[in-house]
């Protein structure tokens, strides 16, 4: 009475059980250890249990061959006890546990029972059924989401009408009752050690399964002091879901936007079984929702070494009500020794969906540790995609380590990545990493732009100054320009960046203006070391290269009051000041305004301060190399040669000076 599907266990204890259950695993070729999210996971992987989302009831029932029956019941209470507050109840049947029951029957009817010597004496049937209550658990952190689960079977095996002939024998054989116990394990990683290098994006859809069958092993009864034993069987595979959007380029928007959500679920299944060769099984499901993404459609492909052929199937699911939902599948078999193995599945799904929405909800619950609010919120991200991603992975990225929280933002990219990565490159800046700084950078600007032109969400005047200073380090000044006049709000950091964007684009008219609006803010926020200190520079730039000399001395004596402070370190500098002041290059530049008056006497002076207060400084070292030349021609009164010196001094500065980035 062993299935066709597996010759080779022929004679094995238990054999009833290798026909296996459930519509989408036997449409998928009996691959399932590392998906068990239905119902049937009660046989295949107790672990899945917690995959699932609503209360969920699957039966099957198939005529085999020779008057033979094959039928399966389950039910699935996933989270049953989401208010329990006693440790151990919430351990054992909490928000984090599911509790299962599944019964699985094979019968045959019409066997004739004779004496030795041929005599009829009447006709019985055949029972053999597994009673399986299952238990899961599950574990979350910031390293993954592991599953454990236990299937406590109880098996039977009856001949219902079978009569002793001779006073020799008994009737032990006409029913009898073992036990067992299976357990699984199933675990989504995160960020754990060996996975950190793989994108959260593209890893979150990996799973790895591992299931191991009779543990303790049932066994048939076959003498008074002898039992057949279940074998051992040991099930081990991965799956994987190819989100199909996120494998296409970016710039393929009507097709991303066209396959939506579908997905194709891959898996692969290693098995030991006593007493057989090596079992290797591979399984393909589609994902394909339509209709509002209320109905979806399960093509199903499967094959492996222990059947006669693959395996083809086909789900369909539908809602009933908003609390009731319904899949029918259907498996077909290639059987060389059956005309047909069809199998029709019917699966009914209860109550409210623990989806990201309700675990977005439940993260909200008042009186939570950080602890049971980060679980819930990694329960959202471990069923991505979903429409809670984006803002979940910005509230975890609050609570976990930098590394951690890089990957994150990289899980969804938008605004929250596109942040992540322009403070990578105000980093790589003030260390003077400036290729890096603009690659980063370049990258940031990419992951704002989509979101800024479709106008899939406001943007608040931060994120505005994040993409704009973005495209600023990036080189884009016309474009940085376009998104800083969005800023509703304006700051002096909004200023700095604009008068930053129009000097570079030269447009001295506009970049005093804007500079002019930045010092403003020099009483309100006596930031002398950042923003406002290089708002004055660039203000006195911008006015000696419009010939304002005056205002430019009086704009650039403001600085020089403060000579000993650095710049803030902490902010990138436009140009970049490696040695992280500026005060020398106001005072080269107030020395070229104070000559460019013809101030000749005072002007040498000045140039000559510069190396005296700044030798070690950019321009104190730039000074020593030309102050002779100056001071010559000043004793020789050669105005002449001081004009043509001090142009190309200016020339030099500006060149260098007006570059964002140097």
């Amino acid at each position: 009475m062993q299935p066709l599907w597996a010759q080779a266990d022929a004679g094995q204890a238990g054999n009833f059980l290798r026909y296996g259950v459930g519509g989408r695993a036997l449409g998928m070729g009996r691959a399932f250890v590392a998906v068990s999210d239905d119902a049937s996971g009660v046989y295949w992987n107790p672990a899945g249990l917690l995959g699932i989302k609503r209360i969920e009831l699957t039966s099957m029932y198939s005529d085999l061959y020779y008057d033979s029956r094959y039928t399966h019941f389950g039910i699935v209470i996933p989270r049953p006890g989401k208010n329990i507050r006693d440790k151990v109840g919430r351990y054992l049947v909490g928000d984090g546990s599911a509790l299962g029951f599944g019964w699985i029957g094979l019968s045959s009817s019409g066997y004739e029972q004779r004496t030795q010597t041929g005599e009829y004496l009447g006709d019985f049937d055949i029972g053999e059924h597994a009673f399986l209550l299952s238990w899961a658990r599950e574990e979350v952190g910031s390293w993954g989401i592991l599953r454990y689960g236990l299937s406590f079977k109880f098996v039977n095996q009856n001949f219902s009408g079978l009569q002793p002939f001779s006073s020799s024998e008994t009737l032990w054989q006409n029913r009898d009752w073992s036990g067992g116990i299976d357990i699984g394990f199933l675990f989504q990683p995160f960020n754990a050690p060996l996975f950190r290098v793989i994108p959260l994006r593209y890893l979150l859809p990996f799973r790895l399964g591992l299931a191991v069958q009779n543990v303790v092993q049932p066994s048939w009864r076959i003498g008074e002091d002898e039992r057949d034993h279940f074998p051992r069987l040991i099930r081990y595979g991965m799956s994987y879901r190819w989100i199909l959007r996120d494998w296409m380029p970016r710039g393929w928007e009507s097709a991303r936007r066209f396959v939506g959500r579908a997905h194709i679920l891959t898996t692969v299944d290693g098995e030991y079984y006593d007493g057989a060769s090596h079992g290797i099984y591979f399984g393909v499901e589609g994902y394909i929702p339509f209709y509002k993404n209320r109905f979806v459609m399960y093509p199903r492909f499967g094959l492996n070494n222990r059947s006669e052929g693959p395996s083809l199937g086909f789900g369909l699911s539908m809602p009933l009500s908003h609390s009731i939902g319904v899949r029918v599948d259907y498996v077909y078999g290639f059987h060389s020794d059956l005309p047909e193995d069809s199998r029709f599945f019917l699966t009914v799904q209860m109550g409210r969906e623990m989806d990201a929405a309700y675990f977005r909800e439940a993260s909200r619950r008042e009186n939570l540790s950080e602890s049971e609010i980060r679980k819930h919120l990694y329960r959202v991200i471990a069923d991505y995609p979903n429409d809670a991603v984006s803002d979940v992975a910005e509230v975890l990225a609050t609570l976990e380590d930098s590394s951690s929280a890089r990957r994150l933002h990289s899980l969804t990219g938008g605004v929250g990545r596109a942040i992540w990565l322009f403070q990578e490159a105000k980093s790589l800046l003030a260390h003077g990493n400036i290729d890096k700084a603009r690659r980063k950078a370049r990258e940031a600007a990419g992951e704002f732009q989509p979101v800024f032109r479709q106008g899939e969400r406001l943007f608040q005047d931060g994120e505005l100054m994040d993409y704009g200073e973005s495209l600023v380090i990036a080189g884009r000044m016309r474009e940085a320009i376009e998104v800083l006049r969005r800023v509703e709000d304006r700051n002096l950091r909004t200023y700095f960046l604009l008068g930053t964007c129009l000097k570079a684009l030269e447009d001295w008219d506009g970049a005093i203006e804007a500079f002019r609006l930045a010092v403003r803010r020099y009483e309100e926020e006596q930031d002398l070391h950042s923003m406002v200190h290089l708002s004055f520079l660039g203000l006195g730039a911008a006015l000696v290269k419009k010939e304002q000399y005056e205002s430019a001395l009086t704009t650039l004596e403001v600085m020089l009051k403060d000579r000993s402070h650095r710049l803030n370190s902490n902010y990138p500098r436009y140009p970049i000041f490696w040695d992280e002041y500026a005060v020398d290059d106001a005072q080269f530049l107030a020395a070229l305004a104070q000559l460019m008056m013809k101030q000749y006497r005072e002007g040498v002076a000045s140039l000559v301060k510069t190396q005296r207060l700044y030798p070690g400084l950019s321009y104190g070292r730039y000074v020593e190399e030309r102050a002779d030349e100056f001071v010559k021609a000043l004793e020789n009164s050669d105005r002449e040669r001081i004009d043509r010196l001090t142009r190309s001094l200016l020339d030099e500065f500006f060149q260098q000076y007006n570059q964002p980035l140097q």
